[in-house]
């Protein structure tokens, strides 16, 4: 079954099959709303809902309170249409009108950078490139179909590859893995660009810049 979601933020429309978040199926119409986490956890995602029926998955307290779920804001990382709505978020005046990709990777080096702290080197296969934006992360895909995410550590460059920093984290399923299991030419797989992180062009005014915690 689809649906139509309207945002009366801006007027513009997008379709929905009910299954997908209110966000994925944005990402997947070309909308560019504010999201980050995707996992109900920072609140960047938060919308008002106007009119419609939705479901919601779990989310964390400090990214939507019980006054502003009264109050009738959602979030959209963890809302799945089930009508029609309208609803009322931000879009960014320019988003990154990149795909999100699924794609294989093959592991070319690893190098400690510290007791805990691992650089991973990824190559794509031969004729694929992967398009981001500085700021931007991927989702490593596991077998079990769980994913983890990490920020994209090198700058832009369709040559170079994908470069992660991965800290362990103590009884972490992947981290664990990838510090006493992951070999040199091992293959993974994941899927991105994601997140709205990045340099706003159309921002013109001062920047504050901090960098804190890695992976």
């Amino acid at each position: 079954m689809s649906f139509t979601i309207k945002n009366c933020h801006t007027g513009q429309s997008f379709p929905s099959d009910g299954a997908a978040s209110i966000l994925d199926a944005a990402l997947s119409a070309g909308r560019a709303f504010p999201y980050s986490c995707r996992g109900g956890s920072c609140g960047t995602c938060k919308a008002k809902l106007i009119s419609g029926e939705i479901t919601s998955g779990p989310f964390g307290e400090t990214a939507l309170s019980a006054a502003e779920k009264s109050a009738g804001y959602i979030l959209l990382c963890q809302a799945k249409a089930q009508s029609d709505l309208e609803i009322d978020a931000r879009e960014l005046a320019s988003g990154p009108p990149i795909p999100i990709r699924t794609l294989p990777c093959r592991v070319v080096q690893i190098t400690h950078l510290s007791h805990d702290v691992i650089e991973l080197s990824l190559k794509l296969p031969q004729n694929q490139s992967l398009e981001y934006l500085a700021g931007q992360y991927i989702d490593i895909l596991l077998r079990d179909g769980r994913r983890r995410s990490f920020s994209i550590a090198n700058p832009p460059d369709p040559e170079a590859g994908i470069t992660l920093h991965i800290r362990r984290v103590p009884n972490g399923r992947f981290t664990g893995h990838v510090f006493d299991g992951l070999r040199e030419r091992d293959l993974l797989r994941f899927q991105g660009p994601f997140g709205t992180f990045f340099l706003h062009d159309e921002l013109d005014r001062p920047a504050v810049l901090m960098a804190g915690g890695t992976g």
